[in-house]
């Protein structure tokens, strides 16, 4: 029988995120944090060429330098290409531990482990490299040409080789439909193309590595890592070792936003010299080193659309470059991208065309969406452009085509398929419009006495998925969780996951599940530390899966040590196992709620007579991929004479399902504006075009949005129950970053009349469109 809200005792209730305390002491380790005895330190040479290869490396000046333990150069490590992600079928390989053609700026070319950072610092200048400059490309549009610099000639797919044509990695098509008839149906065509941006995952933990070698040539890893059992399958293939050799503990990270989802490319070369010293290796990344890769796709993308007059979509068809940078795990971006873009409204024909394309750029990796803020800028800036050419209320277009219960969701790419059975989206765009004073929205004058300055008012639906499971299986995209939930003879509980603690408070929405499912409180649960020896197979804590795919591990586990601590109180009580029910810590009688025993004492009563303990355990795949709703609305001000964009107000509307822990929602929202509004209007990571280096790589020059540029932000949820959810729940991760960007390109054609195509939002962007028009 399903609860109601009402009935739950602990979710949908706040409660402080179970590390807090260790938190506010400053107690709370991170991978940066670990210090083990003997330990040494290792330092990375990078290539100051964005395409170069190594003719002669002399590494014997460092060799001889007091405290260093060892120098490896690609000589070393030839014939390791590195596995970043679970192998399968879908998986490329296209770089080494170390390198001896170079790729971009800050590529590994050696690496000294000494018994301080100062001598391996000093070590990395004392090794002489001679280097073939070769030519590179920058733009992934460039690369694309037939007399364009090859980043790749060969790469690896699994263990075959694949030839790489004008540097794109593999072409992604999907149709459903007739395009071309779809067209001939419509009213009006509109034609755009639009140039998102390459904003950095920015996390404020820095890149860190800490191995130790074992007896019985066995490996010891902390590392910064959205999945420690991927990050053991790719080290130990990395490597050459068997799996069973590696133990990789969860550790918290820093933030992550995606940027630890692939095995972090000097991770390797701290387990490799670790392994070769037989001494503890440490590795910790500069803030410069940091933005040498991850970090958003850049997409070029041209969208054509039909329309009928009274709004109904009859084509859409999508051509999409996605920027990868020198190396790549997959297609996967692309694929991602595919899939949204066939997501995002209701429309009988849909075309996508998508290229994944190599530069002599810094490898990028997922970044909160993953292809989904590029592909909700592009349809959502359309939308808008459509509902002004037809006369109509952008909203009211919108509510026109949006899916609805029944349709089809391509959760993560064409080969995700799963039905939608929730949908908030109505309830959020009308309590959203009423919020923002929407039927006001005319471009207004805010201030008298400075008549050049205009505000205005935007708008965007978004969605993200809950997960990557499709309701058929399929080896494209993997998503199972594993749980262990055992309960102590005092009446508490616990929880062992692999799930990855990215910041954002997983480990306490997991436990606040376990507990409601116990019959317990929030506080009898106890996370448990995790690695790959104690813990059951986890995914990456990615596509925002933790409360819906990880949750429903952990409510299976609970619901299976539950059952039997209500079998022992049956015998206890002399009743039926289906009289009772878990509550507030007791076992009683549904019929007689008085009448019961406290579950400690269950427990205590079956471990005197050894009955043995309570355990429960779930390796489970999710039901499917239900996406999570957000309707955002942004206010704002645009001075005409300087270009600049003044955030007033944002009305930020979600549809989670159940919330399970709603303070950690309204968290997560605001996060997710706030990683919106900055990849609109100043986020992006820019390259020399003479050399191709990063001209800035650290918090001084790359601008993210403060706190005093933040706006009045209200967030609030929808009402809504998801069917296959752990107690109707859902994710929210990601969805609340995607329809924010496109919200502020709106909200600013709201107040100037003119449209802006490129990413990110500058002033000169403005007043050259202000100027032209």
């Amino acid at each position: 029988m399903t609860k109601t809200r009402e009935e739950f005792s602990v979710i949908g209730k706040d409660h402080p995120k179970i590390e807090v305390e260790e938190k506010v002491k400053g107690e709370y380790k991170f991978v940066g944090d670990i210090s083990l005895p003997n330990m040494i330190h290792c330092k990375v040479l990078r290539s100051p060429y964005a395409h170069a290869r190594v003719k002669k490396i002399d590494t014997s000046r460092a060799e001889n330098l007091p405290g260093v333990e060892a120098v490896i150069t690609h000589k070393d490590v030839a014939s390791r290409l590195i596995v970043r992600a679970q192998p399968s079928k879908t998986r490329f390989k296209d770089c080494h531990i170390l390198e001896e053609e170079v790729r971009y700026v800050g590529d590994r070319v050696a690496a000294v482990a000494a018994t301080t950072q100062e001598i391996a610092e000093e070590a990395l200048g004392l090794i002489n490299v001679e280097y073939e400059v070769l030519p590179f490309v920058l733009d992934p549009i460039e690369a694309m040409r037939d007399d364009a610099p090859s980043v790749h000639r060969m790469i690896w797919l699994r263990d075959e080789e694949v030839q790489v044509k004008n540097n794109v990695q593999a072409p992604v098509y999907a149709s459903i439909g007739d395009v071309e008839e779809g067209f001939k149906q419509a009213d009006l065509l509109i034609e755009n193309e639009f140039r998102t941006g390459m904003p950095h995952n920015a996390p404020m933990g820095r890149p860190a590595c800490v191995c130790r070698p074992l007896p019985n040539g066995r490996l010891e890893v902390w590392n910064q890592t959205q999945s420690i059992h991927i990050s053991r399958m790719s080290l130990a293939e990395s490597l050459g070792i068997p799996m069973s050799k590696i133990n990789v503990h969860r550790v918290s990270l820093g933030g992550a936003f995606g940027y630890y989802i692939f095995l972090h490319l000097t991770d390797t070369i701290c387990a490799f010299l670790a392994l070769k010293t037989g001494l503890p290796v440490r590795l910790e990344e500069s803030r410069e080193e940091m933005f040498l890769d991850g970090g958003r796709h850049p997409a070029i993308v041209k969208l054509k659309t039909g329309v009928k007059k009274d709004g109904t979509l009859t084509a859409m068809d999508m051509r999409l470059i996605d920027g990868v940078g020198a190396y790549s795990v997959t297609s996967g971006i692309c694929r991602l991208e595919c899939g949204w873009f066939l997501s995002m409204y209701r429309c009988p024909n849909k075309r996508f065309e998508g290229y994944t394309v190599y530069t002599n750029t810094p490898p990028l990796c997922s970044m909160r969406g993953a292809g989904n803020p590029q592909v909700h800028f592009v349809v959502e800036s359309q939308m808008d452009i459509i509902a002004e050419k037809l006369s109509l209320d952008p909203i009211d277009l919108r509510l026109k085509n949006h899916l609805r219960v029944g349709d089809t969701f391509f959760g993560q790419g064409k080969d995700v398929v799963s039905e939608l059975r929730s949908c908030g989206i109505e309830e959020l765009a009308k309590e959203g419009a009423k919020r923002i004073n929407w039927q006001h929205r005319k471009s207004i004058t805010p201030y008298e006495d400075q008549p050049w300055i205009k505000r205005g008012i935007g708008m965007a639906f978004g969605y993200h998925t809950s997960g990557a499971a499709t309701e058929k299986p399929t080896a494209f995209m993997v998503d199972y969780s594993g749980a262990i939930v055992r309960m102590n003879v005092d009446g508490t509980a616990a929880l062992t996951v692999a799930a990855a603690d990215n910041g954002a408070g997983i480990l306490s929405v997991l436990a606040a599940i376990a507990a409601e499912e116990l019959g317990i409180c929030y506080e009898d649960v106890v996370v448990t530390g995790a690695d790959t020896d104690n813990s059951l197979y986890e995914h990456w804590i990615h596509a925002s899966r933790g409360t819906y795919s990880v949750g429903t591990a952990v409510k299976t586990a609970s619901l299976a040590a539950k059952k039997t601590i209500l079998k022992w109180a049956a015998k206890i009580l002399s009743v039926s196992a289906s009289q009772l029910e878990a509550k507030d810590r007791r076992i009683y009688l549904k019929s007689e709620p008085s009448k019961g025993i406290g579950i400690n004492e269950v427990l205590e009563h079956a471990q005197n007579y050894s009955w043995g303990d309570a355990i429960g355990t779930a390796s489970v795949k999710a039901p499917s991929c239900p996406p999570h709703f957000v309707v955002t609305f942004v206010e704002v001000d645009v001075d005409t004479l300087t270009g600049e964009v003044k955030l007033i107000r944002a009305v930020h509307g979600a549809d989670v399902g159940t919330p399970i822990l709603p303070g950690a929602i309204r968290g997560q929202l605001i996060g997710g504006l706030h990683m919106g509004l900055g990849y609109a209007l100043v986020e992006n990571v820019v390259y020399d075009s003479k050399d191709g280096h990063v001209l800035n790589p650290n918090f001084r020059d790359y601008k993210l949005l403060t706190p005093s540029d933040m706006p009045q932000i209200e967030t609030f949820l929808a009402d809504i129950f998801e069917p296959t959810g752990p107690f109707g729940a859902k994710g929210i991760g990601e969805g609340a970053t995607n329809p924010v960007a496109p919200a502020v390109y709106n909200a600013v054609h709201n107040a100037i009349g003119v449209r802006i195509y490129t990413m990110p939002l500058l002033p000169e962007k403005i007043l050259e469109a202000l100027k032209n028009r």
